[in-house]
């Protein structure tokens, strides 16, 4: 595993190390690990695979079966009554039977059917804002994910560079030490720093081998590709964002929570105008067998007394539900703003880094090399220059790690982070 990723280090350091024409140039590495896979491939092969929109949907198609309930009207009824059956005794000869056949319909006054059907109409939509979030919380996740493991898979290259040149530098030191040219001390010193390069290495392959199979996990593949940042870093700049927030799957959501609180008001508002039932029959009298036509109207009293608790409920709730959504609104600008200013602030400290510590350090490595090997500097100075131009590069991982976990978290809040083949699908 060691030499494949020695042997790769030129390949990665070119893809995400140090290169100022970053945007121009990034190639990719597909020696050790095999295919590559892009961002937007790994973010909609996990969106396929994982549950969580399935169990959205399921809650779309319950809310919409509760919209079709709810647009029903009442049932109408029919009931049939018997009066006056035959006795025992003397009645027993007196046939008396009378039958009496109603249909009964209720007359829905003030609105409530069309408020009902407007308040299921709200759980739609909530519903399906539920299909949103549980999408963009995937695919900020595989985001999150697939950004750590192309830097590890960096950091792991830098540590291949780093333990290439302890090697090389323990190779002439033993030479120099043998010649009485450098003391024991240096090439003990050497020999540490290359097994510490070594374990570092190791360590951060393992790590690499960890994040891949954890990414492949959201599919249940196999951990046989290869990731990298062409097409994610900052490169030339960072573009700024416009800070808004409508697009939020978050505020969509508690947008149709406080539509369904003010339908559910109109709807507690409409319950103070009383139903009205009627009902039409027919009677069959006893003995002479005549036929009489019935018709009834019902009105229940105290309706609108009955109405005041449920209509101060639900405006309460809708006043609760907006200040909720104002809060949110309020929280997630917020938010945005800090991730961008952190943004900002990772690709600022990128484009210094890249136009004047690290060049410099990498001419001061070469310099020590030079020096060192014409006698004019110790391993010391080597080591030093070395070591400034290895901390320089774990810096700029840094930032891009910064710049790119605040990216995915912007990119969360504003619901951009889906790829566009799934934008254009309804839930």
């Amino acid at each position: 595993m060691i030499p494949k990723i020695l042997g790769a280090a030129g390949a990665l350091m070119a893809a995400i190390g140090y290169s100022p024409a970053f945007a121009e140039t990034c190639p990719r590495n597909t020696d050790a690990t095999g295919a590559h896979l892009s961002l937007e491939q790994a973010i909609l092969q996990a969106i396929e695979s994982d549950l969580r929109p399935d169990a959205a949907r399921a809650a779309v198609a319950t809310a919409r079966s509760e919209r079709a309930i709810a647009s029903l009207r009442p049932s109408d009824t029919v009931s049939l009554e018997f009066e006056n059956f035959p006795g025992i005794g003397l009645a027993a000869e007196i046939d008396n039977l009378e039958v009496t056949g109603t249909f009964n319909r209720v007359w829905e006054r003030g609105g409530k059917r069309e408020a009902r059907t407007s308040l299921a109409e709200r759980g739609v939509e909530i519903a399906e804002a539920g299909v949103v979030i549980s999408k963009a919380d995937i695919a900020y996740e595989i985001q999150a994910l697939y950004v750590e493991l192309a830097l590890t898979q960096a950091r792991a290259s830098l540590a291949a560079e780093r333990l290439a040149a302890a090697r090389e530098a323990e190779t002439l030191i033993k030479k120099r030490v043998e010649a009485a040219r450098d003391p024991l001390l240096a090439g003990s010193r050497a020999a540490a720093d290359a097994m510490v390069a070594e374990g570092e290495l190791a360590r951060l392959t393992q790590d690499a081998e960890r994040l891949r199979t954890a990414l492949a996990d959201f599919w249940g593949g196999a951990a046989d590709f290869g990731v990298d940042l062409c097409g994610l870093s900052p490169g030339g700049g960072h573009n700024e964002h416009t800070l808004d927030v409508a697009s939020s799957p978050e505020l969509a959501r508690i947008e149709a929570e406080r539509r369904q609180a003010q339908a559910a008001l109109r709807l507690a508002q409409a319950e103070r105008v009383p139903d009205v039932t009627w009902s039409a029959g027919v009677r069959k009298f006893g003995t002479d067998e005549s036929v009489g036509i019935l018709g009834g109207v019902s009105v229940p009293l105290g309706a609108p007394k009955r109405a005041a608790p449920y209509e101060q409920k639900a405006g309460a709730q809708a006043r609760q539900l907006e200040a909720e959504a104002d809060a949110l609104r309020q929280s997630l600008l917020r938010e945005s703003a800090q991730l961008e200013r952190t943004a900002l602030g990772a690709t600022d400290a990128l484009s210094q880094l890249e136009t004047g510590p690290l060049p410099e350090a990498e001419r001061a490595v070469a310099l020590a090399n030079d020096g060192y090997a014409r006698g004019a500097f110790s391993y010391l100075d080597v080591l030093d220059a070395q070591r400034l131009m290895f901390d320089l590069r774990e810096q700029r991982f840094d930032l891009l790690r910064t710049y790119h976990l605040a990216e995915a978290a912007l990119a969360r809040i504003q619901a951009r982070n889906l790829p566009a083949a799934l934008q254009e699908i309804a839930p």
